[in-house]
């Protein structure tokens, strides 16, 4: 089941969220930012993600780069012409009711940030989209601030965008909020469309995890660490418990996959 432009959270709600309608475009500042150079579009490929950079006050995509049907299953001339419209009529109908509760987190976020940790922001939001063969890939969304108007919201962003289909488990979405002194992580229920705010993981955990996804054991960790092996096993079993993650792979997969480690 799709979901066009007429349904509840179509187009126009979306620009509430993103205080869209009060944004100054100026896109002669950013009509170069980036060139379609044969380097950027092979490191692209061999990434499988795809760059393009957002007016958030006409909804546009101002250009694409890269090749998006691997992606998401559908060439990236159909988002240059249906712009953010078309972009949100293909999401699975629960991931488009995730989108929307994680954009409006992200605005209000975004508009407490001073510019200076504007700087290093970056968000990180996962969906589903229904490809024109019917089939559903999960898209990581990674974005940043191009430009911000005097309000603090966000007028032009670069997004990249990836597939991670095989990487996430179902009926469940992130969202990752980070700079330089910040790193907030939510999850969406898409059965309940509960969201909640997952407990940060501290510097050890991630460093253990860091050592773990370098197929380190945990007796050749401890010994690195100068730490036991069952205080190793602790801070493993801590990180599946914050984040609700099934096993170590799946948190390798999720913590690689939002830049974690």
């Amino acid at each position: 089941m799709l979901i066009d432009n007429n349904s509840l959270f179509a187009l126009t709600e979306f620009r509430k969220i993103w205080k869209s309608d009060i944004i100054e475009s100026e896109v002669t500042e950013i009509k170069d930012f980036l060139q379609d150079s044969p380097l950027l579009v092979e490191t692209l490929s061999l990434r499988n993600s795809s760059l393009a950079i957002i007016d958030l006050k006409s909804m546009t995509y101002l250009c694409c780069i890269g090749d998006t049907v691997p992606i998401c299953g559908w060439d990236k001339q159909r988002f240059l012409d249906g712009g953010v419209g078309f972009f949100l009529s293909k999401m699975l109908p629960a991931d488009l009711e995730g989108f929307r509760q994680m954009s409006e987190i992200t605005t209000n976020h975004v508009r407490s940030l001073s510019d200076e940790a504007m700087k290093s922001f970056k968000s990180f939001i996962d969906l589903q989209f229904v490809g024109q063969d019917g089939n559903v890939n999960r898209v990581l969304h990674e974005g940043v601030s191009l430009k911000r108007d005097s309000d603090g919201n966000i007028s032009f962003m670069l997004a990249l965008i990836s597939n991670i289909t095989n990487l996430k488990r179902d009926n469940r979405q992130h969202l990752r909020l980070s700079n330089a002194s910040q790193n907030l992580i939510f999850e969406i229920n898409n059965i309940d469309n509960s969201c909640r705010q997952l407990e940060r993981l501290s510097d050890r955990e991630l460093q253990i995890a860091r050592l773990t996804g370098k197929k380190l054991t945990s007796e050749e960790i401890a010994k690195a660490l100068f730490i036991s092996v069952h205080t190793v096993n602790t801070h493993r079993q801590n990180m599946l418990r914050k984040l609700d993650m099934t096993d170590t792979m799946e948190l390798l997969n999720f913590l690689t996959s939002y830049q974690l480690i």
